[in-house]
């Protein structure tokens, strides 16, 4: 059971990569999330990977991270895992801090996913590189389990390829049309039963809008309308601010988080 909190809870959004221009993109996402429930602080790992690549990296990024916020855990009330991924760090950090909530993107975004998707359609991932369609994919059953009826709802994770150097205003361009083919690929695997879309990536934190004209222009303005976008930092942040109100996951107002 999470324990209630009264007063303003300190939140504790952890970068884990040690990318501090990562960080800071997040901020402006994030703004008007605070409220009277809780305030949020930034870190990012002084060390270990700038960029989470593989299940190595990921490993890697946690032995570098737990020790240190393990020396901060007193401070905080409440911890968001920032990385899109099925990172260990927020399953270790879980076991170390008691009742206090942890939350990673990745798991809120999916719990999200599947209580938005319609009844006969799929919910499915956009990411930045190859490696995260099998990393996300093993990421999810290990999440939901491999029934039949969970495993029908999820239509897959198409990789834009998206990196770093396409955040460069004169890449805008090109990162656009690696957004296009990604939202093409998705509704190619799922037979265009596709009614939720996650971005998995905190990189394409505001490429929602090129995820939606792509949607345009395969489904038409009608059919793309009925889509829903998540954006992986606010449900995230909307997760822990049930949590911590010792709300259930079924009183988060998802609609919050679409874009």
């Amino acid at each position: 059971m999470v324990r209630k909190i009264c007063r303003q809870s300190r939140v504790l959004v952890i970068n884990p990569n040690s990318n501090t221009a990562m960080t800071e993109s997040m901020k402006p996402v994030l703004t008007g999330i605070e409220s009277s429930i809780m305030t949020l602080e930034y870190w990012t790992c002084p060390t270990g990977p700038p960029i989470i690549k593989s299940q190595a990296d990921m490993y890697e990024s946690a032995l570098h991270c737990l020790p240190l916020l393990l020396e901060m855990e007193k401070d905080f009330d409440g911890f968001l895992g920032a990385c899109y991924a099925d990172h260990p760090l927020v399953r270790l950090l879980q076991s170390y801090v008691g009742s206090k909530p942890v939350v990673g993107i990745f798991d809120a975004s999916i719990f999200a996913a599947m209580q938005l998707v319609s009844d006969g359609s799929m919910f499915g991932i956009i990411t930045t590189g190859m490696a995260y369609e099998t990393l996300l994919s093993q990421g999810v059953t290990a999440l939901i389990g491999s029934t039949d009826d969970y495993c029908s709802l999820f239509g897959g994770v198409a990789a834009s390829g998206i990196g770093l150097e396409d955040l460069d205003i004169k890449q805008q361009a090109t990162a656009r049309e690696k957004i296009f083919s990604a939202t093409r690929r998705l509704l190619q695997k799922n037979s265009g039963k596709l009614d939720v879309v996650v971005m998995g990536g905190v990189i394409l934190s505001g490429m929602e809008t090129w995820v939606r004209e792509a949607l345009v222009v395969e489904l038409g303005a009608d059919k793309a309308g009925k889509v829903k976008v998540i954006d992986q930092l606010v449900v995230g942040a909307l997760t822990l601010a049930a949590l911590l109100r010792s709300e259930g996951l079924d009183m988060v107002d998802y609609g919050l988080a679409l874009r």
